[in-house]
């Protein structure tokens, strides 16, 4: 896994450039994926909210649109700063998934969507955001398709496409370890392994969306 630093360093150099490598990545089919999210999140009835690896501030604003109180954290103060500017309204804090200041059960729930991959230790991160959380943790992230035919599809065209898009903008090495997280991470049964050899959750499940390209994960603790 990255260590925080280069993940820090990262996203503060494509902090303005995030949200069209999301669309990139998603296919432009990320906002449809975060609206069933956060669609979970409120169907379980939480009404306090940590997004952690908020980004640019996406999932707090769908969450906060659902009149759920919720606070964004992330890492990077560059991603920080563009989500202060797109929302006016939500509590934004620079903050490290590893080591969250925050009380214990402060939280109905905490959320982390495409983000989790980023952690320097995705044990560390879950075990984190469960001791903050009373009732579940949601995570969104890319994962492995499960048909073979459009796996190999899939994979052909981010890694032909988002390098070279990443060479045009100067940061080829930044957009090939998106592109090879998303790749490399475990997915579906296997992110649940890890989860449950935690022990710290009573329930795990994970629904796949649009063939595998995502998945999310609930963790009930």
């Amino acid at each position: 896994m990255p260590s925080q630093i280069y993940i820090k360093d990262l996203f503060n150099s494509i902090s303005t450039k995030y949200d069209l490598l999301n669309n990139l990545l998603s296919l432009g089919l990320h906002w449809s994926w975060k609206k069933k999210f956060v669609r979970m999140i409120k169907n379980d009835n939480n009404r306090k909210v940590l997004d952690a690896a908020t980004g640019t501030g996406d999932i707090a604003a769908l969450l906060h649109h659902e009149n759920i109180n919720v606070t964004g954290i992330d890492l990077s103060p560059g991603m920080i700063e563009v989500a202060n500017q797109r929302f006016k309204n939500i509590t934004f804090e620079v903050a490290d998934t590893l080591n969250l200041k925050f009380d214990e059960n402060l939280f109905d729930a905490s959320s982390i969507a495409f983000g989790i991959r980023n952690t320097e230790s995705v044990e560390e991160a879950l075990t984190e955001l469960a001791r903050v959380s009373k009732k579940y943790v949601y995570v969104l992230e890319f994962g492995t398709p499960q048909n073979k035919v459009f796996k190999n599809v899939y994979f052909f065209m981010m890694k032909k496409f988002i390098p070279t898009l990443g060479k045009i903008f100067g940061m080829k090495s930044s957009y090939q370890y998106l592109i090879d997280s998303s790749i490399k991470f475990p997915s579906d049964k296997k992110f649940i392994e890890l989860a449950d050899s935690l022990k710290i959750f009573k329930k795990t499940s994970y629904k796949a969306v649009f063939g595998g390209i995502c998945y999310i994960y609930k963790l009930e603790i």
